[in-house]
């Protein structure tokens, strides 16, 4: 996102172009368009295709993220290949394992597309802090929480896979890059929805990827800020003049630069319409 804070990731198949209009349209902060495990080895092509004609014609590229096969696969390299011109807000690397893959995408796509490395295996989770440091291009990471779960063996649930996303923040915030959270499957357990969404928030991811227009609300409405948070940061902006102001005490409370730079989070947050 250009000047939004990314809370909502709606993904659409690419083998599905009758959608791609509406899912722009559904609220979501930027949408997915899948090229891999959406669409069948028989469609590739034709997806492929319809996803560049697709991107070259809208007025909404900002808002369009594309994700690719592995780019260590010839599939990948054709799907790179096919957005060299018709060039996305952003490239999603499906299992991204090594720097190796962000290096892929930035020698073969326009320099100034986002970079998003999809972690999903215990390669990647080994090699992340190499993943989020590889390129500038890397403005955020996503977990791919079902491959995960099936390479450790463990349930696809919150608390079996609570350490895997606990390392992807620390690296997240170590690189000050976002970190998008998996889907939740679910499209019916709106409650269910919010309270993981709720969850990744506390541990410092800041968006979550959708599967269906109807969780971009619940989403949205679980990363933002109560109006306890918002009084409190509007008051510690009031205080001060910039993040370098020093230590000042606000409603009793020492702020310093931390402090302000988490004020100046939440009023971005709370001043973003909701739902979009």
């Amino acid at each position: 996102m250009t000047h939004n804070t990314l809370r909502s990731l709606l993904f659409v198949p690419g083998s599905r172009p009758e959608r791609f209009v509406k899912a722009l349209a559904a609220g979501a902060d930027m949408i997915c368009i899948d090229l891999e495990d959406a669409v069948l080895p028989s469609d590739k092509e034709s997806a492929r295709k319809a996803v560049a004609e697709f991107i070259l014609s809208s007025n909404s590229i900002e808002k369009i993220c594309v994700r690719v096969n592995p780019v260590d696969s010839p599939i990948g390299w054709a799907d790179l290949e096919a957005l060299a011109e018709a060039c996305p807000a952003a490239i999603m690397i499906a299992k991204c394992s090594c720097p190796t893959d962000v290096k892929t995408v930035e020698q073969l796509v326009n320099k100034h597309v986002s970079i998003i490395p999809l972690i999903e295996s215990i390669q990647g989770l080994d090699n992340i802090c190499g993943i989020t440091t590889a390129s500038d291009s890397v403005k955020s990471i996503m977990f791919g929480g079902a491959d995960m779960s099936a390479e450790l063996r463990c349930d696809f649930s919150y608390e079996p896979l609570l350490f895997v996303r606990s390392q992807l923040a620390l690296a997240a915030a170590r690189a000050n890059i976002d970190l998008i959270d998996v889907p939740y499957v679910n499209i019916k357990d709106e409650q269910g929805l919010i309270d993981e969404t709720e969850k990744v928030k506390a541990l410092g991811f800041n968006a979550k990827a959708a599967i269906h227009p109807c969780q971009i609300n619940g989403i949205h409405q679980a990363f933002s800020p109560t109006e306890e948070q918002i009084s409190y940061a509007k008051a510690v902006l009031d205080a001060v003049d910039n993040p370098d102001a020093g230590a000042v005490v606000v409603q009793g409370r020492m702020v310093d630069r931390p402090i302000i730079l988490a004020s100046q989070r939440i009023m971005a947050l709370a001043n973003q319409s909701i739902p979009k």
